[in-house]
């Protein structure tokens, strides 16, 4: 028999939903990209290492996990600055590193590894308030990856990791004072970044959020043929196969970000509910986990996990409604893509190793 200690499989209600999203994510898969069998099939590739991944770290005890994160924090740092100087280059952007003809996004691994890193440093003294020189420490985990993500340039995602390790602190308790300190230098700080640090592209994206149509066939086509697809799966939705949206090719991005467009126009209302509720399930059991936590760092990490997965989810969906600019978060699970597909699996490894020990 199969050791379940040994896989890290200990939560298997966890361990089936997640699988059978990412499964119905590649049946998804070949209807966005036109029946496309060669990218489903290499999508599964990376599924099944990705699943691998995730047990290796389920089975580890999250007392380990805690010891090697500086280290993992260090490595990626590294790999992060390797993508700025060897990185490859596509429309612009230097975002991906290539090993032996595998690309590499480094920055999508950071959502993990930030709130990691965070609560291995707010867990280490014996107290867990946190004071100034903690939020001080605590900016500078976050902010030395994002100098090199916004070097390459990504703006999206360094929102999103920003963001990650702002859900940390949150969780580990700050106070009052220092939020509201913090609340005031963004309202301080967001005009300055509008005026000196956006680049002409990215307020053009977050311009077209207020009225698309004021270029509907260039910058707000994305969000206008999105808002279509979404919008005439009905009730019952098209049927697979059949989302004109799509099939005829009017949606961009149809594997990666506008993914959900694709869910909607084909399987409609209803199975947007249906995947809601898949995706409850997941957070529920990951609650769960979180409230079962041993430790500081496990409940810091597990919390911030959770948090963090609703964040994507949210965010995706609203980018692909309209009610966010889009910014380039993929769906968790369904969306075409390597590293965003590992960085989720480690996190769920996370959370089993998490549970091991609980």
């Amino acid at each position: 028999m199969i050791s379940k200690k040994l896989f890290g499989i200990t939560d298997f209600t966890l361990l089936l939903f997640v699988m059978i999203i990412s499964v119905f994510g590649l049946v998804l898969l070949y209807s966005a990209t036109n029946q496309d069998i060669d990218i489903v099939i290499r999508q599964g590739t990376k599924l099944s290492f990705c699943f691998v991944i995730m047990l290796l770290i389920g089975s580890l005890d999250s007392n380990k996990l805690r010891l090697i994160t500086p280290y993992l924090y260090t490595i990626c740092l590294l790999l992060l600055v390797m993508t700025l100087f060897w990185g490859h280059d596509t429309k612009g952007a230097k975002r991906w590193i290539v090993f032996f003809g595998f690309s590499f996004q480094v920055s999508e691994i950071f959502k993990i590894i930030i709130p990691l890193t965070l609560a291995w440093f707010l867990s280490y003294s014996d107290y867990n308030e946190i004071d100034l020189k903690k939020l001080f420490v605590s900016f500078i985990i976050i902010f030395l990856p994002l100098v090199f993500i916004l070097k390459q340039p990504d703006l999206g995602t360094s929102a999103i990791i920003l963001t990650c390790g702002l859900i940390t602190i949150f969780l580990a308790g700050i106070g009052y004072i220092y939020m509201c300190s913090l609340l005031g230098l963004f309202l301080i700080v967001t005009p300055l970044m509008w005026k000196f640090f956006l680049l002409p592209y990215q307020k053009v994206r977050i311009l077209t959020l207020i009225d698309p149509n004021t270029d509907p066939l260039g910058s707000g086509y994305h969000i206008i043929q999105s808002k279509i697809a979404v919008g005439s799966g009905g009730f019952f939705g098209k049927g697979f196969l059949n989302g004109t949206q799509s099939q005829l090719e009017f949606l961009p991005e149809r594997g990666t970000d506008f993914i959900f467009s694709v869910f909607a126009e084909e399987f409609g209302f209803l199975g947007v509910v249906i995947l809601l509720l898949l995706y409850l399930v997941i957070v529920i059991r990951c609650l769960h986990i979180t409230s079962r936590a041993k430790n500081y760092f496990s409940r810091l990490v597990s919390g911030s996990i959770t948090t963090i997965f609703i964040l994507l989810i949210i965010t995706n969906i609203s980018m692909t409604v309209g009610l966010l600019p889009v910014v380039g978060v993929t769906l968790p699970l369904l969306s075409l893509g390597g590293s965003s597909l590992l960085s989720i699996f480690m996190a769920f490894g996370i959370m089993l190793s998490i549970n091991r020990r609980n």
